[in-house]
């Protein structure tokens, strides 16, 4: 045999070889699961197969980003129906609700459900996310029975809206080794929400709290009850003088929702809230960075401060359209 034959045949076996270990995003989820038993309550198994669609649709578009584009309508300070209409105007695929105040679910039964689910369908939205605002830490003895039933039957609610994302500020990660009871309450509380999440599929997405990646990662890799994970809240990393790139890149693998919000630092050490597009974090960095992640969750447009809330998400929009290969 000549030495290109040789050459060719060795190609051949290689490519050969490397086809029969490719694994499809659909075989990965069947693994994901085997692996992670605990998982199987909150990805449900529609969900997977259109993760699966999903992925396979882009498979030859590595450069793609799979990622949606939601906006928070509490930031619009008007009623259900009318922020829907903004957020199909500002070009949104999704709209995050707040849990507490804005949607809750004494007021929406069975018919009221499927009636705004009818409207978001006629707009082509999807609820991409809930959030839980508290006014306290999760943890405060005061208040902390309702504040925990509440919480529950919020996951409840969310499951029924086909919601399966609940962001939630809990506080900031105690040291365990230097105030033990507050982290082991942290922890027993964080897990029992997990579990409640697990077993109606909705997963708990923790906003940090000025703790560093490492502790984050084992506080949340410590609970099994069931799935918890990040929302990477942008601006408040660079509130707390934290890189947002190296937070990402540390984290990856545990970033379920992300916050799309920018800020500055003051020279007196304090951070503050700015439109997108006019703080320290570079996007275009950001938007590569997600791409080479794959996170294909929700970039959730949202803004706390200012005196144009709605104007500066609208403004957010259109920047990171701008620099998002979406298709």
């Amino acid at each position: 045999m000549q030495a290109d034959d040789v050459q060719n045949t060795k190609r051949f076996r290689t490519q050969k070889s490397r086809s029969q270990h490719k694994l499809t995003f659909r075989d990965r989820l069947s693994v994901f699961h085997q692996v992670n038993p605990f998982r199987r309550g909150h990805m449900r198994d529609q969900t997977g197969l259109d993760q699966a669609r999903e992925h396979d649709a882009v498979e030859s578009h590595p450069g793609m980003l799979r990622a949606k584009i939601s906006v928070a309508i509490k930031a619009f300070s008007m009623e259900m129906r009318r922020a829907i209409d903004r957020a199909m105007e500002l070009g949104a695929q999704g709209i995050q609700v707040d849990l507490r105040t804005d949607l809750l679910a004494d007021h929406y039964g069975a018919s009221a459900r499927r009636q705004l689910l009818h409207v978001l369908d006629e707009r082509h939205l999807q609820l991409a996310s809930g959030h839980f605002p508290l006014r306290n830490p999760i943890t405060s003895k005061e208040h902390l029975g309702p504040r925990l039933t509440a919480l529950e039957s919020a996951i409840v609610f969310a499951s029924k809206l086909k919601i399966r994302t609940l962001t939630l500020r809990a506080g900031r990660i105690p040291d365990p080794e230097q105030n033990e009871e507050d982290y082991g309450s942290l922890h027993s509380i964080i897990s029992d929400l997990a579990a409640q999440g697990n077993r109606h599929g909705v997963t708990l997405c923790l906003l940090p709290c000025g703790e560093s990646a490492v502790q984050l990662r084992q506080f949340i890799e410590s609970v099994k009850s069931g799935p918890v994970m990040v929302d990477a809240d942008l601006g408040s990393w660079v509130m707390n003088r934290q890189s947002v790139v190296s937070q990402l890149r540390e984290l990856h693998d545990l970033i379920g929702h992300v916050e799309i919000r920018d800020a500055i630092r003051d020279v007196d050490g304090r951070g503050r809230e700015v439109p997108v597009g006019e703080g320290e974090i570079d996007w275009d960095e950001v938007v590569a960075l997600l791409n080479e992640m794959s996170y294909s969750g929700w970039l959730n447009l949202d803004r706390y401060e200012g005196t144009d809330r709605m104007g500066d998400i609208s403004r957010g929009v259109s920047y990171l359209k701008k620099r998002l290969p979406m298709a």
